[in-house]
């Protein structure tokens, strides 16, 4: 009979928290993320991100026999997460997924003395190791998305420029049939273009609008018709249908930065817009 997640991820916990309580280094751990929220909670597919706080950052990070104390691993990698933070992620039998974000001791001590309320608590958090009992100095009273910086001049010029650059760079590398490349760097320019996307629903609804991150739950924040142009902005692994979605989405960025431009009386890159989006449309007749 196959395990269901809601089995795997309360075993997990427990013991989880069974080893760290025998762990004198680790101090506290806290369960953020789908598996500790209200709004938006945890389905089938979900995953356990577990932030923890030790003495011994080096020895989680470096070693990973110590997972074998929480379930049956398959395979174990650490790398950063979105925020240059530390992480291990742990992928265990049965296909389950559980993240430890590892952070020394030393910063939830920091952010108790300070009352810093870290920033992915907002949406949701659960205590599962308390030893020194600073969790309470970093709940958040409720729970919200999490607040998100003003459009900026800056930032609106730093993102309208490399989108252009980006764009154009992709153009090219379609043209000599690089597709690997061209669709390696696309990612770039869709980073651009959420960003994009988010802050124009934020000059619609307010700044109080929920965006979620990454993209996440899109489909439900996004005005219509930016989804109908971003179900056209991913093309298949082949020259005209990559060049397409690439119209597409300088079409979609080129509407939304204007918008946003006119809205924040920010001054925008029109010759530069104007050459690359030109130069892009100008070629189309070659990939066709």
């Amino acid at each position: 009979m196959e395990q269901s997640d809601i089995v795997f991820y309360r075993d997990i916990e427990q013991n989880f928290i069974a080893f760290a309580e025998n762990r004198e280094d680790i101090r506290a751990a806290f369960i953020i993320g789908s598996r500790s929220r209200k709004d938006h909670p945890a389905d089938q597919w979900s995953d356990m991100d577990i932030v923890l706080y030790t003495t011994n950052s080096s020895y989680y990070l470096q070693q990973q026999d110590w997972l074998d104390n929480i379930g049956a691993v398959l395979c174990s990698c650490v790398c950063q997460t979105a925020g240059g933070d530390p992480e291990r992620l742990n992928l265990f039998q049965g296909g389950w997924q559980v993240d430890f974000v590892i952070h020394s001791v030393d910063t939830l001590r920091n952010m108790a003395e300070t009352k810093t309320i870290p920033n992915n608590f907002f949406r949701g958090v659960r205590v599962i190791v308390d030893k020194d009992h600073l969790g309470k100095e970093i709940m958040p009273t409720q729970f919200r998305p999490p607040q998100t910086l003003s459009i900026s001049e800056t930032a609106y010029l730093q993102v309208t420029n490399m989108f252009w650059f980006g764009s154009l760079y992709i153009a090219k590398q379609l043209l000599r049939g690089e597709l690997w490349v061209a669709k390696m760097r696309e990612y770039d320019i869709k980073s651009y273009l959420l960003q994009m996307i988010e802050w124009h629903e934020k000059i619609v609804f307010g700044d109080e609008y929920d965006t979620w991150h990454a993209g996440r739950f899109i489909c439900e924040w996004v005005d219509e018709d930016i989804q109908v142009a971003l179900s056209k902005s991913f093309g298949r692994y082949n020259q005209i249908d990559s060049w397409n979605a690439l119209l597409t989405t300088v079409d979609l960025f080129q509407k939304l930065s204007e918008e946003i431009s006119h809205k924040m009386q920010y001054p925008r890159p029109v010759a530069l817009e104007m050459e690359v989006s030109d130069w892009i449309k100008s070629k189309t007749d070659i990939v066709e």
